[in-house]
């Protein structure tokens, strides 16, 4: 696994979480089951990144922020939190993070 960010829109699909290991799968081309809101996280090539979160009324809201390799795995998520994240596993069709 290369120490940058995956590329492209991750949802959360909390139903598959694992103790402390989050499960994000791929926003447009995965089945989620019904849900009030999920998660995004969406990387930019260039270290750009947008997280989507569910409002009080259940409608996305957008933060931009930036992401930046630390090495071994590890990530910096500079948004609204900024945040530390360990790539546990990362595949065309899943992405599995701890947070640090």
């Amino acid at each position: 696994m290369d120490s940058g960010a995956p590329q492209g829109s991750w949802t959360h699909s909390h139903e598959e979480d694992q103790g402390d290991i989050l499960v994000y799968r791929p926003t447009h081309s995965y089945q989620f089951p019904p849900a009030r809101g999920r998660d995004t996280l969406v990387f930019g090539e260039q270290g750009e990144l947008t997280e989507h979160t569910p409002g009080p009324d259940d409608r996305s809201r957008a933060a931009s922020g930036s992401w930046q390799a630390l090495g071994m795995n590890r990530l910096r998520l500079e948004g609204t939190p900024s945040r530390v994240i360990e790539i546990v596993e990362h595949t065309p069709d899943i992405l599995k993070i701890r947070k640090v």
